[in-house]
């Protein structure tokens, strides 16, 4: 006899139940099957209607079944889910991803049914979890998992719908907006407990829902809102699962797992928005590779684009690289971590740790109040900035809805050092526009020193004003003479070349603005194909060392190059030591240093040879690429739209590696306790 389970296990039935339903109702809509039994896309066949009317019935039926704990309605769930996965093998030749995908969802479905966790576990876990909770925990434990499946298809449906263009189908718009609506009423009950426990913050999430009603008239607008209501939703009652708590745990005991994990994934759902055709300027998706390559340089923030951004995306897909590199660039560690602090829960101290050595910073006491600074001094700074350059546009003759959105996409793209603009020649329009150069100068210089470092300076400003940190001073310093070096450099190489023709004022702004964004932003406002041989070399440097570490910014980073440079300035005195501002650093950090150098080269040296090997391009064009994508800067002489297939693979493959491999191998390297076994010296001639 087939078993209904626990009431959670019931409901999450019935919510998977209605979940592959929906799902099979636009997926009938949405496959082209012009000589088949559901016609083309976008009609419905008398035979599509039978099958609507199906899954209508047997969702009601099965609803009533398992509320009223009908033990053979399982039987009934079981055929329809069978039904769901056989109707959608012929469609396969037709729309293969749509059908694969429903026919994969449905599979999933019916055996989560079939083989549902043992009602011993599940009762052992129920009776653990109802011990000492509260009205909110109960509506967790018995309506959580159900509500978060439904919260999730949802949302999927409503990116499908938009994404495809359906919005104006009412059977398509229809079934979507009423299975938002009866999530978005599940959602509200446990809203409004946790809203009147104190979380304030949970009361802002209705803003979207109260906008609705000035877009009535508007059904992509109104997805939107709905879509932005259900994933802060989802997002705070994953953060207060049990099982985002075990699986948060894990990864901050492996910090280095997080990080490229929670890369990937963000690469590949920027993959999946940007291959919809509604991000695509034409109405038809961009290839998948372009699409992969546009979004892990988005995700990391790079910036290297193999389509023109202005001309090949519509607006929904520059909202997606909005959100593909705002959220890398703050950094899903950082974002985790102030969630959990802003829905009321605490770290431990592997958490602590984790969240200090992503952001470079020492000291467990001030890791929740820097979590806190990082997301508010992001969102803040770029609202500045994203202010200063909606002006500078106005002063181009933009309208003030789109001066007002260039200035933000700019502000976040300049901050996050995304290198992504919506004008083909990127920011060559402003290199006449001394105040422009200089608020996205700003962004990038903030962005690339890190978040510790301005934290620092925000207590200096505030009175705060005791021994100053010795990594913040280093940054700081460093920072200084690699801007100053770069002018100098632009200006001797540039001066007859890229910047011919201009004047003092202007050669000195562009030299600024090179400078800055050299070192990892990838925004460029002089024409890079004119660059001298001599600019493209010490570019190349410029980019292998990066930023500074727990910033935006890509490379080595300033203070690894910093560590071995005093190293060396140690060796040439006859000690065996670096010493910076009359502190001695300690060999474990010199050793690191090293490790991370050598790593660093070697990709890029991989790289550079493999591209020579496969690509028919000139030697510095390739070079520069190379760097370009080690640093995860953006910046490029022309070679990126050249490149075949197999250079885009390994551009995209290097971009990853340059984005999350320093971070990654600093963490990992970073955990080792030291060896208490020492061997017999040996003297080893170098040089």
């Amino acid at each position: 006899m087939a078993e209904l389970g626990s009431t959670s296990q019931r409901r999450l039935n019935a919510a998977r139940l209605v979940g592959a339903n929906a799902f099979s109702a636009f997926a009938q809509f949405a496959v082209d099957m012009p000589e088949g039994y559901f016609g083309a896309a976008d009609l419905i066949t008398p035979v599509g209607w039978v099958y609507l009317g199906w899954l209508l019935v047997v969702t009601g039926g099965c609803l009533w079944g398992i509320w009223a704990e009908k033990e053979r309605i399982m039987y009934l769930l079981w055929l329809a889910l069978s039904i769901n996965i056989g109707i959608f093998v012929a469609p396969l030749t037709t729309s293969p991803v749509i059908s694969s995908v429903t026919i994969i969802w449905n599979l999933l479905a019916l055996t989560w049914v079939l083989f549902p966790m043992s009602s011993a576990v599940s009762s052992v876990r129920e009776r653990v979890q109802r011990a000492g909770e509260d009205s909110l925990g109960r509506w967790q434990r018995i309506n959580g998992s159900a509500v978060r499946h439904l919260l999730l298809v949802s949302l999927i449906l409503n990116i499908a719908v938009f994404g495809y263009q359906m919005s104006e189908q009412w059977v398509a718009f229809g079934v979507t907006l009423t299975l938002a609506t009866i999530t978005v009423g599940l959602s509200l009950p446990p809203l409004w407990r946790m809203l009147q426990r104190g979380r304030w913050v949970v009361g802002l999430m209705v803003v979207p829902l109260a906008l609705m009603a000035f877009f009535l008239q508007s059904p992509d607008i109104l997805l939107f809102l709905i879509s932005f209501f259900q994933l802060i939703t989802l997002m705070v009652f994953y953060f207060r699962a049990p099982v985002f708590a075990y699986l948060l745990d894990f990864f901050y005991e492996y910090p280095a797992v997080l990080v490229l994990a929670t890369f990937a994934a963000l690469t590949l759902f920027g993959t999946l928005l940007l291959s919809l055709p509604a991000a695509s300027a034409t109405g038809e998706p961009v290839a998948a590779l372009d699409a992969l390559f546009t979004s892990t340089s988005a995700s990391c923030i790079t910036g290297l684009i193999v389509l023109d951004t202005p001309a090949d995306f519509s607006t929904f897909g520059h909202v997606v690289l909005l959100i593909l590199f705002q959220l890398g660039g703050m950094g899903i560690l950082v974002l985790s971590t102030f969630a959990t602090l802003l829905l009321g829960n605490r770290l431990g101290l592997r958490a602590e740790h984790a969240v200090e050595e992503s952001l470079g910073m020492r000291g467990a006491e001030s890791t929740y109040s820097l979590a806190r600074f990082v997301v508010g001094a992001t969102l803040f700074i770029e609202a500045v900035g994203a202010t200063f350059l909606t002006f500078a546009f106005l002063r181009l003759d933009y309208g003030l809805r789109e001066a007002i959105w260039q200035g933000v996409f700019h502000a976040v793209s300049a901050f996050c050092h995304a290198g992504f603009a919506l004008h083909s020649e990127s920011m060559m329009i402003f290199e006449d526009d001394p105040l422009a150069l200089t608020v996205i100068t700003v962004l990038i210089v903030l962005g690339s020193v890190g978040f510790l470092a301005m934290a620092v300076a925000w207590d200096w400003l505030r009175g705060r004003r005791e021994m100053i940190n010795i990594q913040a001073r280093l940054i700081a310093v460093v920072t200084f003479v690699l801007l100053a070096l770069g002018i100098v450099l632009f200006l001797l190489c540039e001066w007859n070349a890229s910047m011919a023709g201009m004047g003092f004022s202007d050669r000195f702004f562009n030299a600024l603005f090179q400078s800055a964004t050299l070192r990892s932003a990838g925004f460029n406002s002089l024409d890079t194909s004119l660059f001298s041989d001599a600019t493209i070399w010490f570019s190349i440097v410029f980019m292998i060392i990066g930023g500074a570490p727990g910033s935006t910014a890509g490379g080595i980073k300033i203070t690894t190059l910093a560590v071995l440079l005093l190293a060396m300035r140690g060796i040439g005195r006859g000690r065996a030591r670096a010493v910076v501002f009359h502190r001695q650093i300690s060999q474990r950090v010199v050793y690191r240093s090293a490790g991370i150098v050598i790593a660093y080269l070697f990709v890029f040296s991989v790289l550079f040879f493999l591209l020579l090997l496969t690509q028919p391009l000139p030697f510095e064009m390739l070079a520069f690429e190379a760097a370009s994508a080690a640093g995860t800067v953006g910046i490029s002489v022309g070679a990126t739209p050249d490149l075949n297939d197999v250079g885009k693979l390994l551009i995209i493959l290097v971009i990853f590696l340059g984005r999350v491999g320093p971070l990654a191998l600093a963490l990992v390297l970073g955990r080792g306790d030291p060896s208490r076994l020492d061997y017999p010296e040996e003297h080893i001639m170098v040089g």
